[in-house]
Protein backbone atom coordinates (compact mmCIF):
# COMPACT_ATOMS: atom_id res chain seq x y z
CA UNK A 1 0.00 0.00 0.00
CA UNK A 2 2.79 2.42 0.94
CA UNK A 3 4.74 1.52 -2.23
CA UNK A 4 1.66 2.22 -4.38
CA UNK A 5 1.18 5.63 -2.75
CA UNK A 6 4.88 6.41 -3.19
CA UNK A 7 4.69 5.36 -6.86
CA UNK A 8 1.68 7.60 -7.44
CA UNK A 9 3.38 10.51 -5.68
CA UNK A 10 6.55 10.06 -7.78
CA UNK A 11 4.40 9.92 -10.90
CA UNK A 12 2.60 13.11 -9.86
CA UNK A 13 5.92 14.79 -9.10
CA UNK A 14 7.20 13.83 -12.55
CA UNK A 15 4.02 15.14 -14.16
CA UNK A 16 4.44 18.42 -12.27
CA UNK A 17 8.06 18.71 -13.39
CA UNK A 18 7.05 18.09 -17.01
CA UNK A 19 4.27 20.66 -16.74
CA UNK A 20 6.64 23.35 -15.45
CA UNK A 21 9.17 22.53 -18.15
CA UNK A 22 6.53 22.62 -20.88
CA UNK A 23 4.96 25.88 -19.69
CA UNK A 24 8.35 27.59 -19.40
CA UNK A 25 9.61 26.42 -22.79
CA UNK A 26 6.41 27.05 -24.71
CA UNK A 27 5.78 30.32 -22.87
CA UNK A 28 9.28 31.53 -23.67
CA UNK A 29 8.87 30.70 -27.35
CA UNK A 30 5.47 32.40 -27.54
CA UNK A 31 6.80 35.41 -25.66
CA UNK A 32 9.63 35.94 -28.15
CA UNK A 33 7.36 35.60 -31.19
CA UNK A 34 4.60 37.85 -29.83
CA UNK A 35 7.08 40.49 -28.66
CA UNK A 36 8.92 40.51 -31.96
CA UNK A 37 5.86 40.51 -34.22
CA UNK A 38 3.22 42.35 -32.16
CA UNK A 39 4.98 44.13 -29.29
CA UNK A 40 3.21 42.29 -26.47
CA UNK A 41 4.21 39.52 -24.09
CA UNK A 42 2.35 36.24 -23.92
CA UNK A 43 0.86 37.37 -20.58
CA UNK A 44 -0.35 40.64 -22.11
CA UNK A 45 -1.81 38.80 -25.09
CA UNK A 46 -3.58 36.34 -22.78
CA UNK A 47 -5.13 39.18 -20.78
CA UNK A 48 -6.17 41.06 -23.91
CA UNK A 49 -7.70 37.97 -25.52
CA UNK A 50 -9.56 37.21 -22.28
CA UNK A 51 -10.93 40.76 -22.23
CA UNK A 52 -11.84 40.50 -25.92
CA UNK A 53 -13.84 37.34 -25.20
CA UNK A 54 -15.94 39.06 -22.52
CA UNK A 55 -16.11 42.57 -24.02
CA UNK A 56 -19.82 42.27 -24.82
CA UNK A 57 -20.38 42.10 -21.08
CA UNK A 58 -18.59 45.38 -20.44
CA UNK A 59 -15.20 44.21 -19.21
CA UNK A 60 -14.15 42.27 -16.14
CA UNK A 61 -13.45 43.02 -12.51
CA UNK A 62 -9.72 43.02 -11.97
CA UNK A 63 -9.93 40.15 -9.47
CA UNK A 64 -12.00 38.04 -11.89
CA UNK A 65 -9.49 38.75 -14.67
CA UNK A 66 -6.59 37.80 -12.40
CA UNK A 67 -8.34 34.54 -11.50
CA UNK A 68 -9.18 33.81 -15.15
CA UNK A 69 -5.53 33.93 -16.22
CA UNK A 70 -3.90 32.63 -13.04
CA UNK A 71 -2.20 35.78 -11.77
CA UNK A 72 -2.25 37.63 -8.50
CA UNK A 73 -4.32 40.80 -8.33
CA UNK A 74 -1.22 42.97 -7.87
CA UNK A 75 0.49 41.42 -10.91
CA UNK A 76 -2.70 41.93 -12.89
CA UNK A 77 -2.90 45.55 -11.83
CA UNK A 78 0.65 46.23 -13.06
CA UNK A 79 0.04 44.35 -16.32
CA UNK A 80 -3.21 46.18 -17.07
CA UNK A 81 -1.44 49.43 -16.22
CA UNK A 82 1.11 48.68 -18.96
CA UNK A 83 -1.69 47.82 -21.39
CA UNK A 84 -3.46 51.04 -20.46
CA UNK A 85 -0.28 53.05 -21.09
CA UNK A 86 -0.07 51.44 -24.53
CA UNK A 87 -3.68 52.29 -25.36
CA UNK A 88 -4.71 48.62 -25.43
CA UNK A 89 -6.94 48.56 -22.32
CA UNK A 90 -8.62 50.86 -19.84
CA UNK A 91 -9.43 50.66 -16.15
CA UNK A 92 -12.55 52.17 -14.64
CA UNK A 93 -14.07 52.26 -11.18
CA UNK A 94 -17.48 50.63 -10.83
CA UNK A 95 -20.44 52.97 -10.49
CA UNK A 96 -22.13 50.52 -8.09
CA UNK A 97 -19.13 49.67 -5.91
CA UNK A 98 -16.39 52.30 -5.73
CA UNK A 99 -13.96 49.65 -4.46
CA UNK A 100 -14.26 47.57 -7.64
CA UNK A 101 -12.02 48.23 -10.63
CA UNK A 102 -12.94 46.98 -14.10
CA UNK A 103 -10.61 46.34 -17.06
CA UNK A 104 -11.82 46.76 -20.63
CA UNK A 105 -10.12 46.25 -23.96
CA UNK A 106 -9.89 49.22 -26.34
CA UNK A 107 -10.46 49.15 -30.10
CA UNK A 108 -6.69 49.22 -30.55
CA UNK A 109 -6.44 46.24 -28.20
CA UNK A 110 -9.08 44.34 -30.18
CA UNK A 111 -7.15 45.00 -33.39
CA UNK A 112 -3.95 43.72 -31.81
CA UNK A 113 -5.67 40.54 -30.59
CA UNK A 114 -7.11 39.94 -34.07
CA UNK A 115 -3.65 40.35 -35.61
CA UNK A 116 -1.72 38.37 -32.98
CA UNK A 117 -4.22 35.49 -32.65
CA UNK A 118 -2.92 33.77 -35.77
CA UNK A 119 0.69 34.10 -34.61
CA UNK A 120 -0.22 32.73 -31.18
CA UNK A 121 -2.12 29.72 -32.58
CA UNK A 122 0.54 28.85 -35.14
CA UNK A 123 3.46 29.20 -32.73
CA UNK A 124 1.67 27.31 -29.96
CA UNK A 125 1.09 24.40 -32.34
CA UNK A 126 4.73 24.41 -33.48
CA UNK A 127 6.02 24.61 -29.89
CA UNK A 128 3.79 21.72 -28.79
CA UNK A 129 4.85 19.68 -31.83
CA UNK A 130 8.48 20.18 -30.85
CA UNK A 131 7.75 19.34 -27.22
CA UNK A 132 6.04 16.13 -28.37
CA UNK A 133 9.42 14.90 -29.64
CA UNK A 134 11.34 15.90 -26.50
CA UNK A 135 11.62 12.96 -24.12
CA UNK A 136 11.28 15.25 -21.09
CA UNK A 137 7.83 16.57 -22.16
CA UNK A 138 6.49 14.10 -24.75
CA UNK A 139 4.25 12.13 -22.39
CA UNK A 140 2.61 15.30 -21.06
CA UNK A 141 1.98 16.67 -24.55
CA UNK A 142 0.43 13.32 -25.48
CA UNK A 143 -1.85 13.56 -22.44
CA UNK A 144 -2.83 17.15 -23.24
CA UNK A 145 -3.59 16.37 -26.86
CA UNK A 146 -5.54 13.19 -26.12
CA UNK A 147 -9.25 13.54 -26.76
CA UNK A 148 -11.03 10.93 -24.61
CA UNK A 149 -14.21 11.27 -26.65
CA UNK A 150 -12.54 9.73 -29.71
Amino acid sequence: MVAAARGRRNSEHELWRQLLLLVNRVGGTLDKKLQRQHGVSVSEFTVLSTLADVEKGGGMRMQELADAVGMSQSTMSRLVGRLESGGLATRTISDQDRRAMYARITEQGKELVAEADGTFGKELGVALDMAAFDSSTASLVARLRHDPSV
